[in-house]
C-alpha cells in the first residue's frame, strides 16, 4: 500500500505538471489576444489547462500510445473544426494557437509519462516563440535577399554537410580528417556570422571603440582595414586607433575560444599570454578612446560584406589543410623548426587556421601542445605585424603610430607571459 499511494502521489504529480504547462502556454494566449484586442477566441488560459490536463491523464494512464492517439484526434477535430469556423470569419487568419494546442497535448503526454524536464522546457520554449510574434516580423522585413541566403548557406554547411562527412584521416600524414576541417569552417563561419549580426544590431553611432569591439568578432583584418581608411579620409586618429587595437584584443579572445573547442591543453599553456596580451590592449584601446577628439559624428559603419559565403569557406578549409600537411612536413623533416616557421608565415594571413590546425594536432598527439603554443604565438605575433604596417600604409602617420606603439606593448607582454609559461 505505501508504494501504491507513492506511486498514486508521483502520478498527481505529473499530471498537475502537465496542467501547469498547460496553463502557461494558454496565459501567453490570453494575454496576447488582451494585447490585440479579440473580443473572440478560440482558446485562452482555461482551455489550455483543460488540453495539458487531457494530454497528462492520457500520458499517466496509458500502457501504449493508444490513448495518447486518441486524444490527439479528439483534440485535434475540435481544434480543426474551430479553426475552419474563425477562417470563415477571418480569412487569412494564421494557425498558431492551433498549433499550440498540439503541442501543449504532446507536452502534457510527456509530463504524464515522467519526462519532467522535456515537459517543462518544451512550455518555456513555445511560451516564448509564440509572444515572439512581432519581433519575428520586425527581423523578416529587416532582412534582405543576401542575408537570406548568407544564413541558409551557413545552416547548410552545419546541419547538412558535416553529418554526412566521414570521421577517418585520409592524406599525406593522414594529416586530414573531413569532419574535422569541416567543424573548424563551421566554428569560424560562426563566429563570422556572429559578428555581421551584432554590427548591423549595433550600428554605427555606437563609437570607433564598439565598431572595433563588434567588427573583430567578424574579421579583425577586415575591420583594420576599413578603420585605416576612416583614418585616410580625416577621422579622429586615436578614435580609429582604438578601434583597431580593440579589434585586435578581440582577435586574441577568439584564440582562446577555438582553444577551448579544439585543445583544452594548449589553451592552457598559452592562456597567461593571451590574458596579458589582452588586458594590455584593451587598456591602450580604452586610454586612446577615452581621449579621442569628441566631434559629436556618428563613426561611420564599417564595410564588412557578407560573413559567409562558400568560396571563402571553401578556401579556408584548404588553407587548414594545407597548414595540417605542411605542419605535419615541418614536424618530420625539420622538428620544432619547421612547425614553428610555418606558424609564423600562416600568421601573416591569418590566425585562425594555425590555432585551429595546432591545437588539433596537440589535440591528437601529432604534436606537443608546447609546440602548438609556441606556433600559434608566432602567428598571433605575425598577423599583428602585418596589421601595424595596414594602419602605417593606410591610416598615415599619426594613427599609425598609436597602433603600432600598442602593439608593441601587447608583443612585448605576451611574450613575457610565454617566457615563463610555456
Amino acid at each position: 500500500m505505501p508504494d501504491a499511494a507513492a506511486a498514486t502521489l508521483q502520478s498527481i504529480g505529473h499530471i498537475g505538471l502537465a496542467g501547469a504547462v498547460g496553463f502557461l502556454i494558454g496565459f501567453e494566449r490570453e494575454w496576447t489576444h488582451a494585447l490585440e484586442k479579440r473580443e473572440h477566441t478560440f482558446a485562452g488560459a482555461r482551455t489550455f489547462t483543460l488540453v495539458g490536463l487531457i494530454g497528462g491523464l492520457a500520458g499517466a494512464l496509458a500502457e501504449g500510445p493508444v490513448l495518447i492517439a486518441a486524444a490527439l484526434v479528439a483534440v485535434g477535430a475540435l481544434t480543426l473544426y474551430a479553426y475552419a469556423i474563425e477562417a470563415r470569419e477571418s480569412p487569412g487568419r494564421g494557425g498558431t494557437t492551433e498549433m499550440a494546442i498540439f503541442a501543449t497535448l504532446l507536452l502534457g503526454a510527456a509530463a504524464g509519462k515522467g519526462f519532467l524536464l522535456v515537459a517543462s522546457a518544451g512550455s518555456v520554449t513555445v511560451a516564448i516563440i509564440l509572444s515572439l510574434k512581432n519581433e519575428i516580423k520586425s527581423v523578416a522585413r529587416a532582412l534582405d535577399a543576401r542575408e537570406i541566403h548568407a544564413a541558409l548557406r551557413f545552416l547548410a554547411i552545419a546541419v547538412l554537410v558535416l553529418p554526412v562527412l566521414p570521421d577517418e584521416r585520409f592524406g599525406p600524414y593522414g594529416a586530414l580528417n573531413p569532419r574535422e576541417l569541416w567543424t573548424m569552417v563551421v566554428l569560424i563561419s560562426g563566429l563570422s556570422f556572429l559578428g555581421y549580426w551584432l554590427m548591423k544590431a549595433l550600428g554605427p553611432g555606437h563609437g570607433m571603440l564598439a565598431t572595433g569591439l563588434v567588427g573583430g568578432l567578424a574579421s579583425s583584418t577586415a575591420t583594420t582595414l576599413s578603420l585605416s581608411k576612416l583614418a585616410r579620409d580625416g577621422a579622429c586618429a586615436s578614435a580609429v586607433a582604438a578601434g583597431i587595437i580593440m579589434a585586435n584584443v578581440v582577435m586574441l579572445a577568439r584564440v582562446g575560444v577555438i582553444l577551448v573547442a579544439v585543445s583544452k591543453a594548449t589553451l592552457a599553456l598559452i592562456a597567461p599570454a593571451l590574458a596579458a596580451s589582452a588586458l594590455v590592449g584593451g587598456a591602450a584601446a580604452f586610454l586612446l578612446w577615452r581621449g579621442s577628439a569628441r566631434t559629436g559624428e556618428a563613426s561611420r559603419a564599417l564595410t564588412l560584406g557578407n560573413p559567409f559565403e562558400l568560396r571563402p569557406a571553401l578556401f579556408f578549409a584548404a588553407t587548414i589543410a594545407a597548414i595540417s600537411i605542411a605542419s605535419a612536413f615541418g614536424a618530420e623533416r625539420f622538428g620544432m623548426a619547421g612547425i614553428y616557421a610555418i606558424g609564423a608565415i600562416s600568421g601573416l594571413a591569418d590566425v585562425d587556421a594555425m590555432t585551429l590546425s595546432g591545437g588539433r594536432q596537440a589535440a591528437t598527439g601529432a604534436i606537443i601542445a608546447e609546440v602548438a603554443a609556441r606556433a600559434i604565438l608566432l602567428a598571433i605575433g605575425a598577423n599583428i605585424f602585418v596589421k601595424g604596417a595596414m594602419a602605417v600604409a593606410i591610416g598615415g602617420g599619426r594613427t599609425g603610430a598609436r597602433v603600432i606603439l600598442a602593439f608593441a606593448a601587447i608583443f612585448v607582454v605576451g611574450a613575457a607571459a610565454a617566457y615563463f609559461t610555456i
